[in-house]
């Protein structure tokens, strides 16, 4: 029996109240890994370290609610959690598979972790310059998250299976080395939004096409959760 996937978009998830605290609360923008929990022949996906509806292993952090968006069928996503407070933010951000955005996004990127994190995660960032913002690198990741979310989408509508760009390749794949039909579901998301098709190198490899992809949003605001990026 195939099982059915709920798949995460942008979802705004309101959580239980939780008892005030003494502490302020604060709104954080974090990549986090997405874990999963199936019930019957249903399998839910959320934020790992954070208290969600289904999660496998209560208890999580706490939030006061949470928007996220995931990349495609992956095991990571772009989460904003509402009203968090420093002590648990803290907590979280000693994970080591978790990465924080910092509350000023308008300053340069320094981070020196951020290339052996966003490129384990398959996140190009050979492209970043010394005058890239957060804010940038922010709206980037997000479009590119954007186009594995249509390639899984497009993917699952032929197969009744979820499938992300990755599943055989990583950032330095080239698409002729995907399979033919996973080539094909590249082209028919590039299409989608309308990308001009016609020019993508099939020989050039999926860091620079994934880029070019997010390329397209770099100017557009995001809104999760009402925080616009």
């Amino acid at each position: 029996m195939n099982k059915r996937f709920v798949i995460l978009a942008i979802i705004v998830a309101l959580l239980l109240p939780q008892m005030a605290s003494a502490e302020d609360m604060m709104i954080k923008l974090y990549l986090l890994p997405i874990e999963e929990n199936t019930l019957g022949d249903t399998t839910f996906r959320g934020p790992k370290y954070l208290k969600w509806g289904y999660d496998p292993d209560p208890p999580g952090i706490p939030t006061g609610g949470y928007a996220l968006m995931d990349y495609g069928f992956t095991p990571y996503a772009l989460v904003l959690a509402k009203n968090i407070t420093q002590t648990d933010h803290d907590a979280l951000i000693l994970n080591s598979d978790v990465f924080a955005f910092p509350d000023n996004l308008d300053q340069p990127v320094t981070d020196p972790g951020i290339d052996p994190f966003f490129e384990a995660i398959n996140i190009p960032t050979d492209w970043l310059t010394p005058a890239t913002t957060y804010r940038e690198l922010l709206r980037q990741t997000a479009g590119m998250f954007q186009f594995n979310q249509r390639y899984s989408g497009i993917a699952a509508q032929q197969t009744g299976e979820p499938h992300s760009i990755f599943d055989t390749a990583t950032l330095d794949t080239r698409l002729r080395q995907m399979t033919d039909q996973e080539q094909l579901w590249f082209l028919a998301t590039a299409d989608s939004f309308g990308y001009d098709s016609s020019q993508i190198n099939d020989n050039n490899q999926l860091r620079l096409l994934v880029k070019q992809a997010g390329d397209y949003w770099i100017d557009q605001i995001f809104t999760m959760g009402g925080f616009e990026f």
